[in-house]
């Protein structure tokens, strides 16, 4: 089977080398502005703002695309992985990338957006507190005397070497920098991407049961669900669901476990059995 980590990290490099680029622009221009003279420090502020603003315009553009590409050709890729179970399992499969499989993507594709969208508001409010900050310093300075810019400067320098200024909070209180928090972000939906196409190409085929991977070294969270039999749908009743296993760990980011195809033998031959006996 097809290790999705393989197929995915290349996508994923691709858009965290994208905001490093992004992240050494933006201190560029800041370390810029900290630097200038007291003659055309104004000047620099507003530049520096009109800079970063472009950088973050292309963040967003960047974002838009990597989501549609890349959402799309990992999900495709789970659907390939499902038809080689399907093919392996006897099962001939002739649907393609129908509305159910481009709404599922579209989906997936418009929450990652959303996700690193939030990243790119939290580096623009920074930003312009740290204008706001800088603007004042600036009118103080000619009243007070041009020391109180260059501690502000200085103060600024210290902080950016310390932590950067694309450090940011999130809502459960962790700190992260924007390049591995958008890895995170990566990591996690390519990985879910996968999972989806995998298990929707199953249940358009009308395979329910799954059966889940084991390997060495499993976490305490992923270890109880090791060779579990899951229902995708919930309708196989005396299964645990698909969900409920995720809800308690399962497929967490950077989990190394997968799904594939499960076929109940005894079923099969029972149906197979009152076929004979029909015909």
């Amino acid at each position: 089977m097809a290790d999705v980590r393989q197929f995915s990290d290349a996508e994923i490099n691709r858009l965290v080398k994208f905001y490093e680029q992004a992240e050494r622009e933006i201190l560029v221009q800041i370390n810029k502005t900290l630097l200038a003279g007291k003659k055309d420090e104004l000047e620099y502020l507003k530049q520096m703002r009109q800079n970063i603003d472009v950088i973050l315009r292309q963040l967003r553009e960047g974002n838009k695309e990597w989501c549609m590409q890349a959402i799309t050709n990992v999900y495709s890729e789970g659907m390939k992985n499902a038809d080689v179970m399907l093919k392996d399992a006897g099962v001939s499969v002739k649907a393609g990338f129908g509305a159910i499989h481009q709404q599922a993507a579209q989906v997936l594709a418009e929450n990652t957006y959303q996700r690193l969208e939030d990243v790119v508001q939290v580096i623009g409010r920074q930003v312009n507190d740290i204008y706001r900050e800088l603007a004042l310093e600036n009118v103080r300075g000619t009243v007070v005397g041009y020391d109180t810019w260059k501690q502000t400067a200085r103060r600024f320098r210290e902080q950016l070497a310390e932590r950067g200024v694309t450090g940011f909070k999130d809502r459960s209180g962790r700190m992260w920098r924007m390049t591995t928090y958008t890895e995170m972000v990566a990591r996690t939906t390519t990985q879910q991407a996968h999972t989806e196409g995998t298990l929707n190409r199953l249940s358009e085929q009308g395979h329910d049961l799954i059966i889940v991977s084991r390997h060495r070294g499993a976490c305490p969270l992923c270890t109880p669900w090791e060779g579990k039999i899951l229902s995708i749908s919930g309708k196989t009743k005396g299964y645990p669901t698909f969900e409920e296993a995720k809800a308690s760990g399962l497929m967490h980011c950077n989990c190394r476990h997968a799904v594939s195809l499960y076929i109940d033998l005894d079923k099969e031959i029972e149906e197979l059995e009152r076929e004979l006996d029909i015909k």
